[in-house]
């Protein structure tokens, strides 16, 4: 699965995580994620910075590779580190934001690390691809590694705009079938904004089907029982807006997965503002993956 957007700063590492951390800690999956981004931003919710020098000689003692140089294939062996049963995170590291704007990933890799997954993490339910914003170039290649796609969509026009680019270059490049769109998930409204989220319900719905109708295919999901909008929200809250760039400090805001006294623990009240998307996540990527037409 991947979360992708063109736009920069709409939540895709939080929705990332969030659903990473919600599926395996309340409905027992065994969650991968892989941060595909050369900003780190996934690697630094779960991996306080002062580890990554611990990460690092893991890495070359093993002969392993932080995500980027394995996607490029840099190395066969992907860094996997374990964070709790379920949970397991293949690392970026900051370095790539200078680099990465020379990475190419052409189409026969992308073949080569779907079969190389298939192999590696195949005692896993879930695999999370956090994607950088389209400044990096990497979002088009990389995309097609999963089966899959949810966006997510906050307030501003752009990233409607971004939405709808993302999906007429994925349908547009072979395998248009891969992966499939199962729902754009609207962010950082407020419940009592009935009003502006049922126009931009409205704008996501029409902006994806101006995006379909461009490239001549059909929506993978039918709106039946499910529309193009997820109908869960991840609601704005202030506790959504610590998971990153804080402390790996207990006295500090709640964070989505802290280090304390040398393990790791959740924020349930985080957790449970995620579990309604979750669930419908889950049940809408059952759907898809059986041809079943929602």
């Amino acid at each position: 699965m991947v979360v992708a957007n063109y736009k920069g700063g709409v939540g895709k590492t939080t929705l990332a995580s969030l659903l990473a951390v919600t599926l395996s800690l309340k409905m027992g999956r065994r969650i991968l994620v892989v941060d595909a981004d050369p900003q780190a931003n996934i690697t630094e919710v779960f991996i306080p910075p002062r580890y990554y020098g611990v990460l690092e000689r893991g890495a070359k003692d093993y002969n392993m590779a932080f995500s980027l140089d394995w996607i490029i294939g840099t190395t066969g062996n992907p860094l996997r580190v374990g964070l709790l049963d379920n949970l397991f995170l293949v690392p970026s590291k900051p370095e790539f934001m200078r680099i990465a704007k020379t990475y190419v990933v052409p189409g026969e890799r992308v073949e080569v690390l779907r079969r190389d997954i298939k192999v590696k993490f195949k005692d896993m339910d879930y695999i999370i691809f956090d994607l950088p914003p389209q400044m990096y170039g990497l979002v088009g290649p990389l995309v097609k590694l999963g089966d899959v796609l949810i966006s997510p969509v906050t307030k501003g026009v752009f990233s409607l705009v971004s939405l709808k680019y993302l999906i007429e270059d994925v349908k547009s490049q072979p395998p248009v079938d891969r992966p499939a769109f199962i729902g754009a998930v609207l962010t950082r409204f407020r419940a009592v904004e009935t009003r502006v989220i049922n126009d931009y319900r409205e704008m996501v719905r029409r902006y994806v089907k101006q995006a379909y109708s461009k490239v001549n295919v059909k929506w993978e999901l039918s709106e039946g029982r499910f529309s193009i909008d997820f109908l869960n929200i991840l609601y704005a809250h202030p506790k959504l807006a610590s998971i990153r760039a804080l402390p790996f400090d207990r006295k500090e805001h709640p964070r989505l997965i802290r280090l304390i006294k040398g393990e790791l623990k959740y924020s349930n009240e985080v957790i449970k503002i995620a579990e309604p998307v979750a669930k419908e996540f889950e049940t809408r990527v059952e759907l898809s993956t059986e041809g079943v037409q929602l």
